[in-house]
């Protein structure tokens, strides 16, 4: 196996993005899911950078597609609709939230300016 530039960058790069990732997380920047959620990411990046051939050429043949780079462009899509929609229900709930929040507020002043 013929080892190529991106296979020594990127677990670089991803041990220390997990060291900082690590380092936040004592410093209670992060949650533990963040921090798991991270940890994923970047364990899953290196192991992709060290054997991308056997990687991709797995997921073509989960997917039925029978070219390596096309299962991976497919799958990469189909994360980021994913994680797209998980976001917009996030910011749905936090314009809910802010919603209820901005209420109670507006009773509290029209209670304290009643009292007056």
């Amino acid at each position: 196996m013929e080892l190529r530039i991106f296979q020594i960058i990127v677990p670089l790069m991803a041990l220390l993005f997990i060291g900082d990732l690590i380092i936040s997380y004592r410093k209670s920047k992060v949650s533990v899911f963040e921090l798991l959620l991270g940890l994923g990411f970047w364990v899953s990046a290196m192991v992709f950078a060290l054997f991308p051939d056997f990687i991709s050429t797995g997921i073509a043949q989960l997917f039925g597609i029978k070219d390596n780079v096309n299962a991976i462009i497919f799958f990469c899509i189909g994360l980021l609709f994913f994680f797209q929609f998980k976001q917009y229900f996030l910011i749905r709930k936090q314009e809910k939230a802010l919603t209820i929040l901005m209420r109670k507020i507006a009773l509290q002043e029209h209670q304290i300016k009643e009292g007056e």
